[in-house]
């Protein structure tokens, strides 16, 4: 028996049908990296290369390759019949949703809108995860969650969907930083300093890089980066750079004025508050959905 995780050998098959390493990346919502990182580690582990690689092809399964791949299926379907059968076993027992939530939302959002959700639903038992936006989106898809909750920039490929909010963004600094007593930040202002921000190979990164420059910072230099969003804002509130985050991620800082919000001279775009799933949904699910629709409605 292969001992490789259902993530791995899913990654393995996405590559194949696929058609190359950076397909896989953009279907799964993870950096080209990472992929190669899982395929890499099941060669490791099998002593012998999975693919045949020559620049500018797509490559080519090798016999040990093909052997994996319809191992891989099989395996996949079994851990995939299995979890529905377990699904099921549960379900006779009491109601479950499953919600993935992005990290930088949870802490409102879950007491928010699933505190209340779960008061009203005494019958129906709601399981939060939390993690990365690439988290969000393996669970979804794999059906291991019934819904993600996430910011995005833009419609996600392969689930359904829709904007629950729209999730301001600012850029935060220590109240003794040099900008934070200024009226009108500009841009130029701004690319003096280096950012304090998240793992370079994240999708968060890539998004947050992304609506920087389309926000007009010809400059957008990171001099740390950091896992999680609460040590960016420790980092940020010891003074060591600025920080570009969304605004529920630092409502408590600025109450608590240990951060400051710059008053800047020109718009951040908002990121979209989304909601995915992989239909169809279940009927707790589907009620949950409505109550999230219901709140984004009354604000």
């Amino acid at each position: 028996m292969i001992a490789a995780s259902a993530r791995r050998l899913s990654v393995f098959r996405c590559v194949v049908e696929a058609g190359g390493f950076n397909a896989a990346a953009m279907r799964l919502g993870i950096a080209q990296p990472s992929v190669g990182a899982h395929i890499k580690a099941l060669e490791a582990k099998l002593g012998q290369p999975l693919f045949a690689r020559q620049r500018g092809t797509r490559p080519q399964l090798t016999p040990a390759g093909e052997a994996l791949y319809a191992y891989a299926g099989e395996a996949l379907a079994r851990s995939a019949q299995a979890s529905r059968t377990l699904a099921d076993l549960r379900g006779a027992r009491a109601r479950e949703i499953t919600v993935v939530v992005h990290r930088d939302l949870a802490p409102r959002f879950v007491s928010r809108h699933l505190g209340p959700f779960a008061r009203r639903t005494t019958k129906t038992r709601v399981v939060t995860r939390i993690g990365t936006i690439e988290d969000v989106l393996a669970l979804a898809r794999s059906g291991e969650a019934d819904l993600g909750v996430l910011v995005a920039e833009a419609p996600v490929s392969g689930l359904r969907g829709e904007v629950l909010a729209r999730e301001p963004l600012m850029i935060v600094v220590a109240p003794e930083h040099p900008l934070a007593r200024r009226k009108r930040v500009t841009a130029d202002d701004i690319e003096r300093y280096t950012f304090i921000g998240g793992l370079s190979g994240s999708s968060y990164a890539r998004m947050m890089a992304k609506v920087l420059r389309r926000a007009g910072l010809r400059r957008y230099d990171v001099a740390m980066e950091l896992q999680e969003s609460s040590a960016v804002k420790e980092m940020v509130r010891h003074g060591v750079g600025p920080a570009c985050l969304p605004a529920c991620t630092v409502a408590d800082e600025l109450a608590a004025r240990t951060l400051v919000a710059l008053d800047l001279a020109f718009p951040l775009p908002p990121l979209d508050m989304r909601c995915v799933w992989r239909a169809p949904l279940h009927e707790p699910a589907a009620a949950l959905l409505a109550h999230l629709r219901r709140a984004a409605a009354t604000g």
